[in-house]
């Protein structure tokens, strides 16, 4: 089964090396032999951890940021897809201070969902 990893893809986090980073983590994985899907997001809004890093872990999102490519060897060392322990994790997502206090209502699905996926769209119900 493949590990699901998110980067976001935007104007913040691609002036910041979201690119880089994306690179970097498919590179790794696959000199690894690790089968990865990386999907394209949105940013969440908290741009001082840019490029914020997403991994899916049986039904949770965790966190880790802000990744530089520099970093990426260090987090598959590290077991990072497996939410092990590293100096840049932040948790599961949800239990982010920051977006545990808000309630998105028109940018509720940025950063959940790949945008120009059709499967994402339907599976978030459009």
């Amino acid at each position: 089964m493949s590990v699901v990893v998110y980067v976001p893809r935007d104007a913040a986090a691609l002036s910041v090396g979201a690119e880089r980073v994306a690179t970097a983590i498919a590179r790794e994985a696959k000199s690894r032999g690790i089968d990865l899907t990386l999907k394209r997001n949105g940013t969440r809004g908290m741009c001082w951890l840019e490029p914020l890093v997403e991994v899916v872990v049986g039904s949770e999102r965790y966190a880790y940021g802000p990744v530089t490519e520099r970093d990426i060897p260090g987090l598959f060392a590290a077991d990072f897809l497996h939410n092990s322990a590293h100096a840049l994790q932040l948790g599961r997502v949800d239990d982010i201070a920051y977006f545990a206090s808000q309630q998105r209502l028109t940018f509720e699905r940025v950063s959940v969902i790949e945008p120009t996926s059709l499967d994402d769209y339907l599976k978030h119900r459009g």
